[in-house]
């Protein structure tokens, strides 16, 4: 028992031995930690320990921040060698080992933290036991990269003090001189030792007065800066010029620590630009200013003349026939004749007027004060026959003249360079007058040319860029509702202003040979996309406008033929060109020759907007086209204007007599497609149709075309040639009823004759005479006359209620007229559709007056 006992009781100490070990163990790590922080929160260094015996490295936390690394994380020896700059490793593995052997461990060098390149200065102090072996270490590590910025810039700014090539001076708030560079002595002479203490006015050349140094000093004070040329003198009294920058230097309360002055000798380099520039602004032969000089006082003349209200001349002088005098006597003999003219020229202008040398022959007179044109046109003159007088240069008689070319500021307010081109325009236009002229440029005129030439070039950007398109507009047959064709549009898909119609931009290009290029442009789109409508099933024929300058190109048919054989899958029969009548009538020999050759090659021709030329029936027989386009402006009155009515129904009487096609373009309503299948013209097309469209909506539109129920219910009804007024009568009677409205609306009173007797009116005559011999027998046509003797009496009405103010008697007295004036509308309507259907018509001589048919009264609308 003894025994275990004494096992038991040594087991015990043992094992409290082992806790105090752990418990003493662990609060020497806690004070060490503790001892870590405690001078690293003094002075934010970091501290380390490295246990040699365990290989357990210890950093504080002010050491993980320096590093870049998280807080207590676990990190080697060799983890922390890797984060030392690699040009510095050997360094400081040697230092390392030196330190082990008992030598100091002091050293700065880099490190790399996240990429950015840092400097540290390290000290360590190594613990050895009795026998001299390291056991650990206990060091610090203080970032010290501001301060290795500082010395690097302040070592910096010292070299560039020391070698400067310009003159440093540095002085005090009171201006006492407190330090100078090496290249201030060269450039001054004087020692350092001589200025040190010293004012900079040593230096003071007496060439500026006290208001240039008030202004100086105001400059630095106000903004901390001056920068200008001042003149100097050296030590040994020669004078030079300067280029100084004065800066103040403050700190950090805003106080001014010193001024610091940097400048260079410019005393050689302002009289080299000196030279430079008469040389840059004067002509070498005549010492008149130059081009350059020029321009420059041109911009000064132009302000003068804004400012005081003046007017200014730029006057561009060349001479007649100069080039056969250097030829006859010799280039020194032009030379002194350019000479003697540039005297010539000083003397007759005024003394604040300037002569320039442009080069050549030509010189320049800015005229400036000019009170009035009459004091331009006189200098003009005497200019004139100053140069003119006979030169008599080494014994030789010459003679010259001139012509100018003139423009007036502010007449003419374009910049100073588009001045002189004026001004050359203008001298131009004197050269066509021939020798000894001047003449004015024309402001006006001239920006009418260049916006016309900037459009122009714009347009022929627009077609080399793919800009323009084709859009269709279809053709169809309005009794059968066939869609027979299409006219192919033009449009420009302007990038700014989108997408925008022919007047907009046609008639400009008309003016001049782009239109050629737009021509062909147009008929190659027009090809490809009947190609690839064919390619889908539809077969549509197109017609091309050609316009005339393009039609009276020489080589138009073979360009055209060329056309066609680059599109051998479309027929050339598929094609339509289509002309203004206009355009054929002013050469119809050459038009009568080109639709023979275009038929020829299978291509048919149009006459477009035809009725708004001088035809005649000459013309028509003479010129072979197939098809007659009435022009819209008769379309679009025909319904309302009994005298457009009257020119469309010409036209299809025309194209009926002389065997030709004919179609109405500006269909806008159902109205006008039944007027115009009743007169006898089929084929149209209008935005009453369809507007034009881009090809690819085309075969879809005509896949979905239906035409209008009031067009089918008329596919049926025809009329003979001598019914024509009778389908047109309701015209006349529509037109005169606007009449009277138009009278309230401008309160002017119609023919009394008109208002009082309703048998001289247009209707009233046609119903009164061809009406009745053909329609007296007609119901429809009895109930027409009481309504129309009752439209002619409410009209009276309405004008003398008008006349004495009674307004609202006025308004329903319209009403009732409207009200009559519809009935015989409808009434019209109803006979002319049964006179279609009525197979034969007698005329009503033989029956009974139509007069004695019972009358309607108002009372009854």
């Amino acid at each position: 028992m003894s025994i275990l006992v004494i096992m038991a009781t040594l087991l015990s100490l043992l094992i409290g031995w082992l806790v105090r070990h752990i418990w003493r163990t662990q609060k020497w790590e806690q004070n060490k930690t503790e001892n870590l922080k405690r001078p690293q929160a003094i002075d934010h260094v970091g501290y380390w320990n490295f246990d040699l015996l365990h290989n357990q490295l210890t950093w504080s936390d002010r050491t993980f921040g320096i590093f870049g690394l998280p807080w207590q994380s676990a990190i080697t020896h060799a983890e922390f060698l890797e984060r030392i700059h690699p040009d510095d490793r050997d360094r400081i593995a040697n230092a390392w080992q030196e330190a082990l052997k008992g030598s100091p461990y002091d050293l700065e060098h880099r490190i790399v933290v996240n990429g950015e390149l840092k400097w540290v200065h390290k000290k360590a102090l190594i613990n050895f036991d009795a026998f001299g072996h390291p056991l650990d270490a206990t060091g610090t590590v203080l970032d010290i990269t501001e301060q290795k910025l500082y010395e690097e810039r302040h070592h910096l700014a010292a070299s560039v003090f020391s070698n400067s090539i310009d003159g440093i001076i540095i002085t005090d708030p009171n201006n006492h001189i407190i330090e100078v560079n090496q290249a201030f002595c060269d450039i001054t002479g004087y020692t350092r030792e001589e200025v040190l203490g010293g004012n900079p006015s040593l230096l003071n050349s007496g060439r500026q007065d006290s208001s240039f140094y008030q202004s100086m000093w105001e400059a630095i004070n106000n903004t901390n800066h001056w920068s200008g040329e001042i003149w100097n003198r050296k030590k040994n009294g020669e004078l030079y010029v300067e280029l100084l920058n004065i800066s103040a230097v403050k700190d950090a309360h805003g106080r001014v620590t010193q001024f610091v002055g940097a400048f260079s000798d410019i005393t050689s380099l302002k009289s080299s630009q000196q030279r430079v520039d008469h040389l840059a602004h004067f002509d070498a032969l005549t010492q008149l200013p130059n081009r350059t000089l020029l321009a420059d006082r041109l911009e000064q003349n132009i302000i003068h003349a804004i400012r005081y209200d003046q007017l200014l001349a730029i006057c561009l002088i060349d001479l007649d026939d100069f080039k056969p005098i250097n030829d006859k006597y010799g280039h020194d003999i032009g030379d002194l004749l350019l000479i003697e003219l540039s005297n010539r020229l000083k003397g007759a202008v005024r003394s604040g007027d300037t002569v320039a040398r442009l080069g050549g022959d030509e010189f320049v007179l800015l005229l400036t004060d000019l009170s009035a044109i009459d004091e331009l046109n006189a200098i003009l003159s005497r200019t004139l026959l100053t140069i003119s007088a006979p030169y008599m240069l080494n014994g030789n008689e010459v003679h010259i003249s001139a012509c100018i070319g003139v423009t007036q500021f502010p007449l003419d307010g374009a910049a100073p360079g588009a001045l002189l081109r004026h001004a050359d325009q203008a001298l131009y236009a004197a050269k066509q007058y021939g020798r000894n002229h001047y003449h004015m440029f024309d402001p006006v005129q001239d920006r009418l040319v260049r916006a016309k030439r900037e459009h122009l070039d714009r347009l022929q950007e627009a077609l080399v860029n793919g800009e323009f398109r084709l859009h269709y507009q279809p053709k169809v047959n309005l009794r059968n509702g066939q869609v027979v064709g299409a006219e192919a549009l033009i449009r420009w898909q302007h990038p700014e202003q989108g997408l925008l119609a022919p007047g907009a931009f046609l008639p400009l290009a008309e003016e001049s040979d782009l239109i050629i290029g737009i021509g062909e442009w147009v008929l190659r789109e027009a090809f490809k996309q009947m190609g690839q409508w064919a390619a889908t099933g539809l077969i549509l024929p197109v017609s091309v406008n050609i316009a005339i300058r393009h039609l009276q190109q020489a080589n138009f048919m073979s360009r055209l033929e060329v056309i066609l054989s680059e599109y051998p899958d479309v027929p050339p029969s598929m094609l339509e060109l289509e002309i203004l009548e206009t355009t054929a009538l002013a050469d119809m020999g050459h038009a009568q020759e080109l639709i023979v050759a275009c038929r020829r090659l299978g291509v048919s021709f149009s006459l477009d907007d035809f009725g708004t030329g001088y035809s005649s029936l000459s013309y028509l027989k003479r010129l072979p086209a197939d098809t007659l386009k009435i022009d819209q402006s008769f379309i679009r009155d025909m319904l309302d204007d009994p005298e457009a009515l009257a020119i469309v129904e010409g036209v299809i009487g025309l194209t009926i007599a002389f065997q030709r096609t004919v179609i109405a373009e500006g269909v806008e309503s159902i109205e006008h497609g039944v007027m115009l299948m009743r007169l006898g013209c089929d084929l149209a097309q209008g935005y009453g149709i369809a507007r034009p469209m881009p090809g690819d909506n085309v075969p879809e539109w005509v896949r979905q075309y239906q035409p209008a129920q009031a067009w089918q219910d008329n596919a049926q009804l025809y009329w003979k040639r001598e019914e024509y007024p009778l389908l047109t009568a309701g015209v006349s009677i529509k037109h005169w009823v606007a009449r009277i409205l138009l009278s309230l609306e401008k309160e002017q009173i119609d023919t009394a004759i008109e208002l009082t007797n309703h048998h001289h009116c247009r209707f009233g005559r046609w119903y009164s005479d061809n009406g009745l011999k053909y329609y007296g027998n007609m119901e429809e046509f009895k109930q027409i006359e009481p309504l129309h003797k009752l439209v002619h009496d409410l009209s009276n009405d309405i004008l003398l209620l008008r006349n004495v103010g009674a307004k609202k008697q006025t308004m329903d007295m319209v009403e009732k007229m409207v009200k009559a004036h519809d009935k015989v509308l409808e009434l019209l309507a109803r006979l002319q559709i049964k006179v279609a259907q009525t197979k034969q018509r007698y005329p009503f001589s033989h029956l009974e007056n139509p007069k004695s048919s019972p009358k309607q009264s108002a009372e009854t609308l």
